[in-house]
């Protein structure tokens, strides 16, 4: 009854469709992990971005989302934009500039967001950092690595503008070494004046859309399967019905139904 499942095309069916409920049952694991690295980060921003900030580790491996304070000099000079950072939804970059420490070290600071197209009168002073020596409190977050197809930039020259935050990159164009992570401001002292840059917000406490996406993944590949199950099975039915030769029942004949209130039995009144 099932042998034609073994034909080439059937056979080509069951491989396409085993191919797509492996691939969606793969996304539904990917959400997951995205879902349990979300928590992670909500985690360690909880844990380490609150209460008194700590001074700049030696080492700040492990340490992303602690909250620190720095003392020093914006080295105006070097400052560069990182393309492509939305800030409630609105398009732009994000300021990053060097700040000379107190104790001679010299660390990127994420000043904050500024639009794509300044709005009309705005003055590009009101971008530059406060002069003369400034506090920031903020959270260390590690450099960024391109990902898979993503744009890369120049590996020669000097760059005004990067595509991620890569300390290495940026390390290449500054007299001073970079410290080996970069500081996300929070709070600044004196405060920015002119509203620009935005300073970025700490991520939403929440888990995202990660658990509901791998549910409906899940359910995509346990309805792939069983609506070829249902297809295989309706098939089967059909040529079974094909080869015993009989016609499904159709509609009774108005003979056979016989006259209302009479029934086919009754002789045909005369006369």
């Amino acid at each position: 009854m099932y042998r034609f499942v073994l034909r080439p095309r059937w056979i080509a069916g069951h491989v396409l469709v085993g191919l797509l409920v492996v691939l969606m049952v793969n996304l539904g694991l990917w959400q997951l992990r995205r879902h349990d690295e979300r928590a992670a980060v909500n985690a360690a921003v909880a844990e380490r971005s609150t209460g008194r900030p700590a001074a700049l580790p030696a080492d700040p491996t492990g340490l992303e989302w602690q909250l620190v304070e720095v003392r020093g000099t914006y080295v105006t000079g070097e400052e560069v934009l990182v393309r492509n950072r939305s800030l409630g939804g609105q398009p732009g970059s994000m300021v990053l500039t060097p700040l000379a420490l107190d104790d001679g070290r010299t660390v990127a600071v994420a000043r904050g967001w500024v639009p794509l197209r300044p709005a009309e009168g705005h003055d590009g002073a009101l971008v530059a950092p406060p002069p003369g020596e400034v506090v920031v409190r903020g959270v260390l977050r590690p450099t960024e690595r391109r990902e898979g197809f993503g744009p890369a930039d120049p590996p020669e020259g000097r760059l005004a503008e990067l595509n991620r935050v890569d300390l290495d990159r940026l390390d290449q164009q500054l007299d001073a070494r970079l410290y080996p992570a970069w500081v996300q401001l929070l709070e600044q002292e004196p405060a920015q004046t002119g509203g620009l840059p935005a300073a970025f917000p700490l991520p939403a406490p929440d888990s995202g859309p990660h658990l509901g996406y791998a549910g409906q993944w899940f359910i995509f590949a346990v309805l792939a399967v069983v609506g070829w199950g249902v297809l295989i099975r309706q098939s089967a039915r059909g040529r079974a019905v094909a080869g015993s030769g009989v016609s499904p029942p159709g509609p009774a004949s108005p003979e056979e139904r016989g006259s209302p209130g009479r029934s086919p039995r009754d002789p045909t009144p005369t006369g």
